[in-house]
């Protein structure tokens, strides 16, 4: 069985040209390599506190699950950010992962990249 977050990858990966100027290269889970190219734009794919399981007969059906996915921009990127945030959500939602929590465009002091952290909800089978 596959973690969130490795799901929620898979998915992406498998549909990579669906998200307009994000590049598989770029998608991490858990950790931002070292080695990663600040240039570009960045997607880092972690998991949040879990909401309980759904039952049935005294059975685990589905755990309610959450990941959160940052995205890092350049200080200086050009291209529409929202653009590839609304196809992301879209593509998630196409497979049954929603977005509650967009937590808009800041640019952070440390890094002085643009960053966006959006949060989803989602059912994974036991």
């Amino acid at each position: 069985m596959m973690t969130p977050a490795a799901y929620i990858y898979s998915i992406i990966a498998n549909n990579i040209l669906e998200v307009p100027n994000l590049s598989l290269d770029n998608v991490y889970t858990f950790y931002i390599d070292e080695n990663a190219s600040f240039d570009e734009v960045l997607m880092l794919i972690t998991e949040t506190v879990s909401m309980g399981d759904d039952y049935g007969n005294n059975e685990v059906l589905y755990s309610n699950r959450r990941i959160q996915i940052d995205l890092y921009y350049p200080k200086d990127y050009t291209e529409d950010m929202t653009l590839i945030e609304r196809d992301l959500k879209k593509l998630l939602r196409k497979n049954g992962i929603y977005c509650y929590s967009d937590a808009g465009h800041i640019l952070t002091l440390d890094s002085e990249r643009i960053t966006n952290t959006l949060k989803f909800n989602f059912k994974m089978e036991e």
